[in-house]
Parts: C-alpha cells; sequence; structure tokens
C-alpha cells in the first residue's frame, strides 16, 4: 500500500493548499491529493524546513545542545499549486480539499499520462527535474502556432536547447529556418539518412528584390533627407521596372540607376536641388562599394532558397547590426507574403510551413530602438499562426525585448533567470507565469529549466537532455590557447634568434 507522504493543513483554496510532510519531498516535486471523488495532480512550488526546537532566538551554545537532543527532529512546511485531474482534462474540483487530506507523491504512471510520449508529433526534451524516471515531451504544433522563447543568462545553456529542439523538428521532417548572429549553427551537424540536413544559405542580396524602403537604409537616406528621397525612390522605381519589362538586364541596374539621378543633376529643371541629388548620386556609390561583397544582382530571393525538411542558416555572424537588421526584416516580410500567397492559391507561395529561429532576439526586436525586424517579428507574432509561420525567440537579456514580441510567445522555456528586472519584464509579458514559479528561476543550475505554456499540459521543471548534433561558435578556452600559442612560438622565435645572431658574427 502507497503511504502518504504529507498532510493539508490550514485553510485550503481550490488553487493552492499549505501541507507538512516528514518524508523526502522536494521543490518542483509532483503530488496526488484524493477529494470530493477526484485524484488531483499538485505542485510543490514553495517549500521551507522547521524545527520548532531551535527558534532564531536561540544562543548558538543552545543550538549545539539542542540539536544533540533533537536528533534533527525537523519536517517540511509548504505549498501546493492544484493542477487538476489527469483523467478528467486536468478539472479542477469547485471544492477544495479538508484539512487533513492526505498527500501522496504522484505516480510514474499518472506523470507518464500528463507528459505523454513521442506520438509522431512531440520532441523529446529531458527528464523532469525531481524525477529522472519521467521523460517529458513537448508539442512540436503547439511551438509552431503559438511561438516560443527560449530566455537565460550567458551560458545557462540556451543554446543547448536550442539544439535539442533543432534535432526533434529535423527528425520529423521539419523545415527551420535559422538567422544565426555568431555563426554556432552554420556547421551544425545533423544527418538523417546519411545525409547533412544543413542547408547555409549565402548571405547576398538582389537589389532589384529589396523594397525602396529597404533599399534605402542600405544608401543611408533617412526620413528628413526628404528631397534626396524622392530623387531615389523616383530612380529606383524606374530601374526596377525596366528589368521587370525587359528593356534592360538586371546586370544594368546600378548604371541605370546612377545614370536617372544624373539625368536630374544635369537638367535645368532641377537645378534648385542639384546639391541634393549630387548627395544621393555620392551615397549610392558609397553603397556599391561598402555592401559590394552583400549585394548579387544574379540571386534568387533568400525565401525562394530555403530548401524543405531542412535546418536552413542565414550566417550573420559577419555583418553588423544595422545589416543584420535589415536582412531579417526583408526575409521576414517576404517569407509571409509568400506564405500567403500559398494559402489563397496564388502562383510563386512558399508551400510548407517554416519554424524561424531568432538568435539575440533582443537586438533584432529591441524594447529601445524601433528597429525594422520588431515591426515583422510583431506581425508574424500575431499572424504566422494561419500560415505555418512560427518563432523562436532567443535571448539572454528578456527586459531588452521588447514586450509586445515576448508577449506573443505562448510558450516558454526558462533556463536560469538571476537579474530581478529580467523576472520582472518576462512576468509581465506572460500571463501564466506566477511569482511563485518567477522566484524558481535563481535557484535553477545550467541546464535545468522552467517549461510552460500550450505546448506542455502543465508546467514543468526540467533537466534538457544533451543535444547530440555538435554546433560550432562554442567559448574558446584560452588556457588551452595559451598552451598552444606557448609550444609553437617559442621554436619559431628561437630560430629567428639563431639566425639573427649568426649574422652578427664576425669572420
Amino acid at each position: 500500500m502507497v503511504k502518504p507522504i504529507g498532510v493539508c493543513i490550514g485553510e485550503p483554496s481550490t488553487r493552492e493548499v499549505e501541507f507538512i510532510s516528514s518524508g523526502a519531498i522536494q521543490l518542483g516535486d509532483y503530488v496526488e491529493l484524493e477529494y470530493e471523488g477526484y485524484r488531483v495532480l499538485g505542485f510543490v512550488k514553495e517549500i521551507r524546513r522547521i524545527n520548532r526546537s531551535l527558534t532564531e532566538d536561540l544562543e548558538p551554545e543552545d543550538v549545539e545542545h539542542l540539536r544533540k537532543l533533537t536528533d534533527k527532529n525537523s519536517y517540511f512546511k509548504g505549498k501546493i499549486s492544484i493542477l487538476g485531474d489527469v483523467d478528467r482534462g486536468m478539472f479542477i474540483p469547485r471544492v477544495p480539499p479538508e484539512p487533513g487530506t492526505d498527500i501522496f507523491l504522484a505516480s510514474g504512471k499518472t506523470l507518464q499520462k500528463v507528459f505523454g510520449k513521442d506520438d509522431g508529433k512531440k520532441i523529446h526534451i529531458g527528464h523532469l527535474l525531481t524525477r529522472e524516471d519521467v521523460d517529458v515531451f513537448i508539442d512540436i504544433d503547439s511551438i509552431v502556432s503559438r511561438h516560443l522563447a527560449i530566455l537565460a543568462v550567458t551560458g545557462g545553456g540556451k543554446s543547448n536547447t536550442v539544439s535539442v529542439i533543432l534535432e526533434g523538428m529535423l527528425d520529423k521532417y521539419g523545415t527551420i529556418l535559422v538567422f544565426d548572429m555568431h555563426g554556432e549553427y552554420v556547421n551544425f551537424d545533423y544527418s538523417r539518412d546519411g545525409k547533412s540536413c544543413v542547408r547555409r544559405i549565402d548571405l547576398e542580396l538582389n537589389p532589384t528584390r529589396l523594397s525602396y524602403h529597404e533599399f534605402r537604409l542600405f544608401a543611408n537616406v533617412d526620413d528628413s533627407a526628404y528631397i534626396q528621397d524622392r530623387y531615389l525612390r523616383r530612380a529606383f522605381k524606374i530601374a526596377v521596372e525596366e528589368i521587370q519589362s525587359g528593356q534592360i538586364s538586371a546586370s544594368d541596374f546600378w548604371g541605370r540607376l546612377l545614370g536617372e539621378l544624373q539625368n536630374y543633376r544635369n537638367d535645368e529643371a532641377y537645378k534648385e536641388d542639384w546639391k541634393s541629388i549630387t548627395g544621393v548620386i555620392n551615397k549610392v556609390e558609397d553603397m556599391q562599394e561598402f555592401y559590394g561583397g552583400l549585394f548579387n544582382l544574379l540571386q534568387t530571393p533568400i525565401v525562394d532558397q530555403i530548401e524543405f525538411g531542412k535546418l536552413n542558416v542565414i550566417d550573420l555572424s559577419h555583418v553588423d547590426e544595422k545589416i543584420a537588421d535589415i536582412v531579417v526584416s526583408h526575409v521576414l516580410r517576404n517569407i509571409l507574403e509568400k506564405r500567403k500567397a500559398h494559402v489563397r492559391e496564388e502562383p510563386g507561395g512558399l508551400e510548407f510551413p517554416v519554424f524561424m529561429i531568432l538568435e539575440e532576439a533582443h537586438i533584432l526586436a529591441s524594447s529601445t530602438i524601433n528597429t525594422k525586424s520588431r515591426y515583422w517579428i510583431s506581425r508574424i507574432a500575431r499572424e504566422g499562426r494561419k500560415f505555418g509561420l512560427g518563432l523562436c525567440l532567443v535571448t539572454q537579456r528578456p527586459k531588452a525585448l521588447d514586450s509586445n514580441a515576448l508577449s506573443q510567445a505562448n510558450n516558454m522555456i526558462i533556463l536560469r533567470l538571476v537579474e530581478p528586472g529580467d523576472q520582472r519584464h518576462v512576468q509581465q509579458a506572460s500571463e501564466s507565469l506566477s511569482s511563485d514559479l518567477v522566484e524558481q528561476l535563481p535557484s535553477l543550475n545550467v541546464g535545468e529549466a522552467l517549461i510552460m505554456g500550450k505546448m506542455i499540459p502543465v508546467p514543468a521543471l526540467v533537466k534538457i537532455k544533451l543535444a547530440k548534433a555538435k554546433r560550432s561558435g562554442n567559448d574558446i578556452s584560452a588556457v588551452d590557447e595559451w598552451k598552444k600559442y606557448r609550444k609553437g612560438v617559442p621554436d619559431s622565435k628561437k630560430k629567428l634568434k639563431d639566425f639573427l645572431e649568426l649574422g652578427d658574427t664576425e669572420f
């Protein structure tokens, strides 16, 4: 017969009960209570250890004597959140349990009903923090349709968590697009049937496929330069229309654009604007020089290069934040338009759903800077579920992430968060993150996470499993690098020194 591990005390409510226990019970444990004809699952959200004999008023000498006499006569006291009856769709009884109701440790069978198994639509993310025998699965459809945020301090285990999700999705032939800010996933080592599942998309843009506003950003023409803006817009529109109509080839774009601007400058009708036109010509020429390696007039759009069933990676590690912002906003805009076109059965649409991962999301969707990406991230967060577009926002600085974008992520994997400002920002953005759960975040170790949202039936403290695939971009060991340098450099320097000394020898 299963023995109870505790008992309800105080004034229980339908949502929360206090308990005492003399047995071993841990923070984050799952328990069961039987009352009103239900067998209800609960979550230990707060726990303290108490010894009535040892109080804070005692002197140290008295504590030592009493400790020997009481023989560790302590017990546990805490609070349990009522989650609901597992066999009745997590229904919560409308009557609270009686004080004195027995509390049992939840059985493995009950927990497996809650945290599931792989039914072809789930990812094995790890196991319960307090129960290594209970695997935890998260639902892929809920992740894609309701979006995901992965939050933690630096070194908290974000990259490993992302890798576990990537492996799980790729195993189901998921199509993923990663905006890789640090070049970590370019060499992601994951194969299916002996073939690599990674597709590196070269960061090359066809300027004729950019919107005018995107093109203007590259040219450094801002909103206040309205005269330059007027002439650049006119010339850009003419050049693109002539390419689309076949009057000129795509390779003639720059010549046609600059030629049109030169015509304006040489036309007496625009004499008053000569200085502004000259300025915009200089900016276009600078744009060609600075971004020559980024532009390719023959390149197909990035969205058209996305391959089904693969991890598609755009490496943004070699461009600055301004360019990364333009590229990400450009791709997000196009991917939303093409998915809409497919749903409406229009030609040229994107035929399959895509899950997009945005590393350093606080840069792309900043809470303080009005980036171009922020608008499209919010658009996809609101509309993406209708068109099979999912977002995963990954950041180590949650309070710097736009609260609107964060609030749209109905699923969260929160690893260790120490900074109170980050904790408050996340709690304000999430309706289901209670203060008692927030209190657990600083105590999490590396690789331990609070998982919550539509992708999992109830919030859970989970030990994330280790990803199998290897990534590049891990931390460099300074000590190892110094050792290599120390071993390699002295020999070459010694040879150089010997050679120089030989040259100084008098014959």
